[in-house]
């Protein structure tokens, strides 16, 4: 990327310092956004640089708290000089924008160094804490539940390395693609574990990504993802041109939809033509109308369960209800989107209290429990039922679909069908067998960076799945893959045996969490059910 010839227009290049050594530099005369920018270089995060409107408070005052950007630099180095005039722009827009790399004057000024890819997850990190802070210029400034993550060529690849991470609510892949090739710690592999919507960038064919961004679009069939290609631009971009050119406009467009709801934003993506913009194709897949999703909580007595409820156009059959597996988010769920609208079901996506480090619910996870995971499952029905549901499908995957199976068991007049993905009806067992006697039961056991109480364990310890889950008598999907090493195949198949109207489908190859294709094939299964 230090290479790429970047023509610089700086209307005000002058470092400032204020309290102990903070410098601030003005691009563009701030941008062309009505909130005028800065780029400050802040006291404990010195290898990074943060763009935000020059008053926050006043930013505040406007739009309320200000939605995040992280940012990867092309080559993977700690230089954001490159795209200053870009991210000053967004940031004038309303965005606080925190870039890998230490400020520089201008590009080229120091010696580069490359950066790892863990460099995204700790300038979030510190600006996170920033936002709980007080005191701090960002305190209450940030909306800490709106962050996107974009990143340009190698940059791009060290987000997608960051994909899994449940804080984020967006990425951009900006003239980068994974392909066949692996590069800062992502590769193909790294695709399934994207959980929100997706932007890809390119420059045409003369871009080296070019190829590489067009097999994952291809391949990326679980959240929806957007293409923009612009064949005049090239690996370069237009990230040097006054304002960021087109490169920056696009980002905006896609941040004010995404983040900011703006659902006017959405035909530039949606519109089967890049309206104002000369030259650019833009092609999507898998986007169902954000207008029709909307928060909702739901109260199981103190108990408060955040979640998302996606009503389809017109008349709906039923809704389906989506319960994550362990430590998971609603955002899982909302793959599930898609194949509702089509069926015509609303469907519900939430995060079980205390079922994740990262739920919106409650992220305590010391207090797991999988019979407070029911009494919050039963709740959700019954709270659709008392809208006046009477065709209610339960999704659960892993363990919930482990707390999906025991619900429909308990309310099986309230629940029309029950579909389990890779269903782990064995956690019972497996604990029991970890720890035979209550006497031998620790009180914390950390799972998968998971910490989880003493209490998790001792409900579940006489509990035998086989003997409930079979009263349940509607019809039941079940569908794993023959590959999955953490559930195995035979549990499924003595379920099926259990259930009055079962049918299990088995995925050839796949493992516990589908990839993409492996999910399209879930999802045929699942229209085929619900039809």
């Amino acid at each position: 990327m230090r290479h790429l010839a970047f023509t610089f227009f700086i209307c005000l290049v002058s470092m400032v310092c204020y309290g102990q050594g903070i410098q601030v530099k003005t691009i563009d005369e701030g941008g062309s956004g009505v909130l005028k920018a800065i780029a400050v270089k802040e006291a404990g995060a010195e290898d990074f640089v943060v763009y935000r409107p020059k008053d926050l408070n006043l930013a505040h005052a406007t739009i309320g708290a200000l939605p995040l950007l992280m940012w990867a630099n092309g080559g993977c180095m700690d230089t954001n000089a490159g795209y200053e005039r870009m991210l000053t722009e967004v940031a004038s827009h309303g965005y606080v924008v925190m870039a890998i790399g230490e400020m520089e004057e201008r590009l080229d000024s120091r010696k580069q160094n490359s950066t790892e890819s863990s460099e995204l997850k700790r300038g979030l990190d510190w600006m996170l804490q920033q936002a709980r802070t007080k005191g701090s210029d960002y305190y209450q400034n940030i909306d800490t539940l709106k962050i996107a993550a974009a990143g340009h060529s190698c940059g791009g690849a060290q987000v997608l390395w960051n994909a899994a991470d449940p804080r984020l609510t967006t990425l951009m892949i900006m003239n980068a693609g994974m392909g066949d090739m692996e590069m800062a710690g992502a590769s193909r592999a790294s695709l399934p574990k994207v959980h929100t919507p997706i932007l890809y960038v390119t420059g045409g064919e003369s871009d080296v990504a070019y190829e590489n961004a067009k097999k994952d679009v291809e391949r990326i069939g679980h959240v929806p993802v957007a293409w923009a290609n612009h064949p005049a631009s090239g690996h370069g971009g237009t990230y040097g041109q006054q304002y960021g050119g087109d490169y920056a406009r696009l980002v905006i467009d896609w941040l004010d939809w995404q983040l900011k709801g703006k659902t006017d934003c959405a035909e530039t993506f949606l519109g089967g033509e890049a309206k104002g913009y000369q030259g650019w194709t833009i092609q999507a897949k898998h986007f169902v109308d954000f207008k029709n999703v909307k928060p909702l909580w739901i109260m199981n007595g103190d108990r408060q369960i955040y979640g998302e409820l996606f009503t389809p156009s017109g008349q709906t059959k039923g809704i389906a209800i989506v319960a994550h597996g362990f430590n998971g988010t609603y955002h899982y769920g909302r793959s599930y989107f898609d194949v509702m609208q089509k069926l015509g079901y609303q469907c519900y996506v939430f995060d079980f209290p205390c079922g994740s480090v990262n739920s919106r619910s409650d992220n305590n996870t010391l207090n797991m429990s999988i019979l407070d995971e029911q009494s919050d499952l039963r709740a959700i029905v019954n709270y659709f039922r008392s809208q006046g549901h009477q065709h209610i499908v339960l999704i659960g995957e892993s363990q919930g679909g482990l707390v999906s199976a025991l619900t429909a068991a308990q309310m099986r007049d309230a629940v029309s069908q029950l579909v389990l993905v890779f269903p782990a009806l064995c956690i019972p067992q497996n604990w029991r067998a970890r720890y035979p006697k209550l006497s031998d039961i620790p009180e914390v056991t950390e799972l998968w960076n998971v910490k989880m109480g003493r209490r998790f364990f001792e409900e579940i310890h006489d509990m035998n799945t086989f003997d409930i889950i079979g009263k349940y008598r509607g019809p039941v999907l079940i569908v794993q893959g023959d590959k999955d090493q953490v559930v195995l195949i035979e549990d499924s198949k003595r379920a099926q045996k259990l259930y009055k109207d079962a049918r299990l489908h088995i995925i050839p190859g796949a493992g516990h969490g589908f990839k993409p294709k492996e999910f399209q094939e879930e999802a045929e299964q699942l229209e085929k059910f619900l039809k």
